[in-house]
């Protein structure tokens, strides 16, 4: 991915300095001994050009669905755990992304911007044509996420420039029902199917409400505004991204039963978008910069 900036033209006129930074996002895997403690240092996990974002790991653990651009597009992409064997699983010729299993692995939901309005897609796994959702016409349709027992998705939605809300509708067709009212825009449903966990688009924290009905109550403040995919919800506790604390961001861990954070590991570089856990609590997959270059380019005869 490369940026540039900070662009100046000398007195002759005819020349373009500027500043540019070319960055690689991928996905990197911490594992850990307990909880609170890494095992061993971080590592990398796909080799292949391009960035890659927002993974989800399947209910297996054998493999992990991403979005790169590696070949232009932003698409949806698998390969297993350990890096190997990757895949592409969508051509649709815009951004694809957010891509989630669901709770039977024979399926992934995922966001499209084919131009200005984005739609939710589900493709079956492997090679599978992806399917459009019929959500809500004339909105903003992106984020997926499924219940836990596969029979609901949820999504956000907005028109215009009201804010993102979540929506969910049955896997089998349906209108949309409204969830939240005070804004929503990535869900997830707990373990034991009582409460839906979700972040802001803008608004930092974490919250829940109870899917039985009632209020919302926020359950961790350090998530930082803007960073709503940078977390991940385990039946004991929450796995997030800190920006406060150090220089880099750090993984921290919330616990429910004490309320405490503690700190898990020091990222070395900026961060990208996107956290997920192992079923097994083992594993955190998240990304970060894998490296970064900066240039003064030349371009002459500029008109």
């Amino acid at each position: 991915m490369g940026e540039g900036g900070w662009p100046s033209i000398p007195p002759k006129g005819d020349q373009l300095v500027y500043h540019q930074v070319v960055a690689k996002f991928n996905i990197w895997r911490l594992d850990l001994r307990d909880q609170r403690h890494h095992q061993r240092p971080p590592f990398a996990l796909i080799s292949e050009k391009g960035d890659k974002m927002r993974p989800d790991l399947s209910p297996d653990g054998k493999q992990i669905a991403f979005e790169s651009n590696r070949l232009g597009f932003w698409d949806i992409w698998t390969c297993a755990t350990d890096g190997s064997n990757c895949d592409q699983l969508t051509s649709l010729h815009g951004t694809a992304g957010r891509a989630r299993w669901s709770p039977n692995g024979r399926y992934i939901a995922l966001e499209f911007h084919p131009k200005e309005q984005s739609e939710i897609y589900v493709v079956e796994v492997p090679g599978g044509v992806p399917r459009l959702l019929p959500t809500i016409s004339g909105a903003d349709n992106l984020s997926p996420s499924w219940s836990r027992d596969g029979q609901w998705f949820y999504f956000a939605s907005k028109r215009g420039s009201e804010p993102f809300q979540l929506w969910r509708m049955p896997v089998r067709g349906g209108a949309p029902i409204k969830v939240t009212k005070n804004g929503g825009i990535s869900g997830v449903e707990s373990s034991d199917g009582r409460f839906l966990y979700y972040s802001k688009y803008e608004a930092g924290g974490v919250w829940r409400m109870p899917l039985g009905g009632g209020d919302e109550t926020q359950v961790l403040e350090e998530v930082r505004g803007g960073s709503w995919p940078n977390w991940a919800l385990t039946s004991d506790g929450i796995y997030f991204l800190r920006f406060d604390k150090s220089p880099n961001a750090t993984i921290q861990f919330f616990d429910f039963a004490s309320h405490k954070i503690i700190p898990i590991w020091t990222l070395e570089k900026e961060p990208g978008w996107g956290m997920a856990m192992s079923r097994d609590g083992k594993s955190i997959l998240y990304v970060q910069d894998e490296f970064a270059e900066s240039n003064i380019m030349l371009v002459k005869n500029f008109r």
